[in-house]
């Protein structure tokens, strides 16, 4: 394994964030949440040091668009977390890199892997 992450997890549905920090954790990883919110998404930003983000795009009506820009601010890699995909999210997501939901734990530790070797 490389070095352990501090991953934040932004999702909205209790089950999914639940087996997202779960996969994190059993790898090693620590996890930043997760966060249910756009709002205490950023409060989690401001308050931790954070590696690397994975972001649900949408949000109980909202969507995650100011987490991005807050993660590129302090320039942390992210991943867009969602069922749907790059033709059929916001335009303002097109270009992020994507993980499709469900994602298994080798989709999602491959995904975080790649972030860093990015950055």
């Amino acid at each position: 394994m490389s070095d352990p992450l501090r991953v934040l997890v932004v999702e909205d549905e209790w089950l999914i964030a639940e087996d997202m920090a779960a996969c994190l954790n059993a790898s090693g990883h620590q996890v930043v949440g997760p966060a249910p919110s756009v709002a205490a998404a950023l409060r989690l930003v401001g308050e931790n040091h954070v590696d690397v983000g994975l972001l649900d795009i949408q949000l109980n009506g909202e969507t995650s668009l100011a987490i991005v820009e807050e993660l590129r601010a302090r320039d942390i890699p992210f991943a867009c977390l969602t069922g749907f995909g790059p033709r059929d999210v916001p335009s303002a997501f097109a270009n992020f890199k994507f993980i499709r939901k469900p994602a298994d734990q080798a989709v999602i530790l491959s995904a975080l892997a790649e972030l860093v070797r990015a950055s």
